[in-house]
């Protein structure tokens, strides 16, 4: 098969110890038999080759009451990866900001006047990169119908007040996106999610990565899964309240934010962080975006205690950033590592260091706790097998 689904090639010739990376995927396959996530992908690259592409489990049909019968995981299986698909739109606004048609330290108001309204007339594109803005919109959680109507969203958005001063970190699971969309339909004319499908995804060549479901038949998409308590919060919303019938309703993905609509394998995403390894520049050669302001984007910004996850947050413009102490990617000095996390389920990322493209895609969501339990030794292992 053809890029992203190359052939594997054998970890030696990458400069990674097959023995290690041998333990790393039976990792991954002994979470998933204690039943850490029905079904799942994992997939590293390195040096512009494939050395990992595992699946497993089912994607859908684990609950006995599905009005599907199982569907088992391959390598091209879709996923729902939610929050993965953040770094992406932080990728369209580092190609404005290339081009010199955004500068992200101004108001945003200054190109969304309704906007200045609360409070909010300060906010700038960085804050909302950095989750910095302080609006929050958990009222709007399952609001699909606000979801997809541009105008109906202006007027939300333009009528927030802010739950935090301007500069307090405070994650925006669905604010980021809609916010940060609005200021490229102002900038540019375009919706982001079709920004970043016609100007990163389409000369990426990886059409398995898209915003909502478009022609893809929902059935044959994998199903996202709460096993964890009956209450997780984060920025005020109840993750687990009536968590698969919200993660799973095509109305939440068509409502194409690209804060947590974003479909795709993990195959096609570990290439996506390939191309960020590689400067902004695609596997056939192409320049998308400039290394410099590449480089600005994935490298850390801030760090700091999270209002509304509760844990300490090292973040870039619309990425996770690595630490000294343990982080998502690997259990010490991961500060040259980058990436997202999608809910509680998946994990993308690239480390520098080591010129690693990871990423692990799950259906199982428990909680914090588990998301680091289960990432954090298949993300320390990949790096901790390269020579």
């Amino acid at each position: 098969m053809s890029f992203p689904f190359d052939e594997n090639v054998a970890p030696e010739s990458v400069g990674m110890r097959a023995k290690k990376l041998e333990k790393v995927v039976n990792t991954f396959k002994q979470q998933h038999a204690n039943g850490g996530f029905p079904g799942g992908q994992l997939v590293v690259r390195r040096k512009g080759k494939l050395v990992v592409n595992e699946a497993i489990g089912v994607a859908r049909g684990f609950r006995s009451d599905e009005s599907t019968s199982a569907l088992n995981t391959t390598p091209e299986t879709l996923f729902p990866v939610y929050s993965t698909g953040k770094p992406l739109a932080g990728v369209a606004i580092a190609i404005l900001e290339d081009k010199g048609l955004l500068d992200i330290n101004t108001p945003i108001a200054d190109i969304f006047p309704e906007f200045a309204k609360n409070g909010k007339e300060k906010i700038t594109t960085l804050d909302v990169l950095t989750h910095r803005s302080g609006v929050l919109l958990p009222h709007l959680a399952g609001k699909f119908d606000i979801w997809q109507n541009r105008e109906a969203m202006k007027k939300q958005l333009a009528d927030a007040v802010p739950v935090y001063k301007c500069g307090t970190l405070a994650y925006q699971p669905g604010e980021f996106g809609w916010i940060l969309s609005e200021v490229v339909a102002r900038t540019d004319g375009r919706e982001l999610a079709d920004f970043v499908e016609q100007e990163i995804i389409a000369p990426l060549q990886l059409p398995d990565l898209q915003f909502g479901l478009k022609d893809n038949n929902y059935e044959a998409i994998a199903h996202s899964y709460w096993q964890g308590k009956d209450k997780v919060m984060v920025a005020g919303f109840n993750v687990a309240d009536n968590y698969e019938g919200l993660s799973n309703d095509p109305g939440f993905f068509n409502s194409r934010n690209t804060s947590f609509t974003l479909i795709a394998n993990a195959a096609s995403l570990a290439a996506f962080y390939e191309f960020l390894i590689n400067g902004g520049i695609s596997h056939n050669g192409k320049r998308i975006v400039s290394e410099k302001i590449l480089k600005e984007y994935t490298t850390r910004q801030l760090f700091g205690w999270d209002k509304s996850v509760k844990t300490f947050l090292a973040l870039g413009r619309g990425f996770m950033t690595g630490t000294s102490t343990p982080s998502l990617y690997g259990w010490w000095n991961t500060k040259q590592c980058f990436g997202h996390a999608g809910v509680f389920s998946c994990l993308a990322f690239g480390d520098y260091d080591t010129g690693l493209s990871v990423a692990i895609v799950t259906n199982g969501n428990k909680g914090l706790g588990d998301l680091l339990k289960r990432f954090v030794p298949i993300s320390h292992g990949c790096r901790a097998a390269c020579l």
